[in-house]
């Protein structure tokens, strides 16, 4: 703990409760506010909440031995009709309005309580989760409160990949642009996930910046991977929930592209597995007998003692994701598409194989039945690993994040 930080106050301000923790926004929110304890800070949290994670709040505030303030997620199906009519009205007449993300932080219940703690905690600094909370900015700007906000993507770019370039959907993407633009404007530190979203920060104006990784990745680096020698290996595509569009597509390449392509090209020399939840029901069409589907996995550490090479395409989609990286911080060898790196200084055949399309992966594949290239593979990201995703590192990020505003 560093006895200087003891005294320092931070508001933190996310927009979704991270427990139960499941997927890999909520390790990071999670294991977030670990390190600010660790840190030795003094912190209080708003988050959003909704039914099902009401139950965990006072568990974990009991646990972790700090205040937090839930606000339920007001559902639209939930007001009355003339509530629904203003609200909608209100969002068609004001462009400003246009993205729902952003939108519900403008809600009376979340400002006044930010305000309040803004006015009786008198925080040190607001620590702000994600861009789209940029309404509440201005209520800590008036009462010269730093901002400091961890972005996981550049919102208004991940928004079209991830839903396309419909005309609705341009129009939502100018108002989202318009919050990230605020974000830099009004943010004292600005701590992108990616250097790739780093340097689009820049590109826009933001000031000072840095790349703060996925906050739960050490944990991984301290898992040991054996490879072994096997006459047939277990590649395994790793999603968290394919209602999640990149997710889905990148499914679709291994299962409809990839798979029927390397059972031809090597038969009987791998086995594949599927993990994720929310599996739509027509990919099982397209299982076989070299193919296994296992649903969500709460023990990732038991599966992938067996797993020897992790598959990953990327498709589309911002920010750093965890498919990629947790294989690598384990010391799995994995094979990604290039874009996926997000400019990390991961270099290909040397931490691991990049693929920039279907055939790509097939050539790989077969490349990484040699044993000693999977070993050597994976003691380099590993290495890699450790020097930039380390707990040291991290904390560093985030504690120096703090200091220079």
């Amino acid at each position: 703990m560093d006895s200087k930080n003891q005294k320092k106050k931070i508001l933190i301000v996310m927009p979704r409760f991270p427990y139960p923790v499941t997927g890999a926004c909520e390790q990071d929110r999670a294991e977030g506010l670990n390190i600010f304890l660790d840190l030795g800070y003094e912190i209080r949290v708003i988050a959003k909440v909704s039914p099902r994670e009401e139950v965990k709040v006072e568990e974990v505030s009991k646990k972790l031995g700090i205040e937090i303030f839930p606000i339920p997620y007001k559902f639209s199906k939930n007001l009355s009709f003339s509530k629904r009519l203003l609200k909608n009205l209100k969002r068609i007449i004001n462009p400003l309005f246009w993205d729902g993300a952003s939108y519900e932080y403008r809600d009376k219940e979340i400002v006044n309580v930010f305000k309040r703690e803004l006015d009786g905690f008198k925080p040190d600094s607001v620590w702000v989760e994600y861009t789209t909370l940029w309404p509440l900015y201005k209520y800590a700007k008036k009462r010269n409160v730093p901002i400091i906000t961890r972005s996981i993507n550049f919102e208004a770019f991940h928004f079209l990949d991830e839903d396309g370039f419909g005309p609705i959907n341009l129009l939502k993407f100018a108002s989202k642009f318009f919050g990230e633009i605020m974000t830099i404007r009004k943010s004292d530190y600005l701590l992108a996930i990616t250097p790739k979203e780093e340097r689009i920060y820049k590109k826009y104006g933001a000031k000072n910046t840095s790349v703060l990784p996925l906050r739960a990745l050490y944990k991984f680096l301290s898992k040991e991977k054996q490879i072994k020698d096997k006459k047939r290996l277990n590649v395994f595509f790793m999603g968290s929930t394919y209602n999640v569009s990149h997710n889905k597509k990148a499914l679709e390449e291994v299962v409809k592209n990839i798979i029927p392509l390397v059972n031809k090209a090597y038969p009987n020399k791998f086995s594949f597995h599927i993990t994720g939840a929310k599996l739509p029901k027509d990919f099982e069409n397209f299982f076989s007998e070299n193919v296994t589907y296992h649903g969500f996995v709460p023990d990732r550490d038991i599966f992938f003692e067996d797993m020897d090479i992790a598959l990953t395409p990327s498709l589309f989609g911002a920010g750093m994701q965890q498919k990629i990286f947790e294989p690598l911080a384990r010391g799995i060898p994995t094979i990604a598409s290039s874009r996926g790196i997000a400019e990390y200084p991961f270099k290909d055949g040397e931490h691991l194989l990049t693929a920039k399309n279907t055939d790509d992966f097939v050539v790989a594949l077969g490349k990484m039945r040699d044993i000693d290239r999977r070993k050597e593979i994976s003691t380099k990201a590993k290495e890699l690993c450790k020097e930039i995703f380390s707990e040291e590192k991290i904390k560093s990020i985030v504690s120096n994040s703090l200091k220079i505003i």
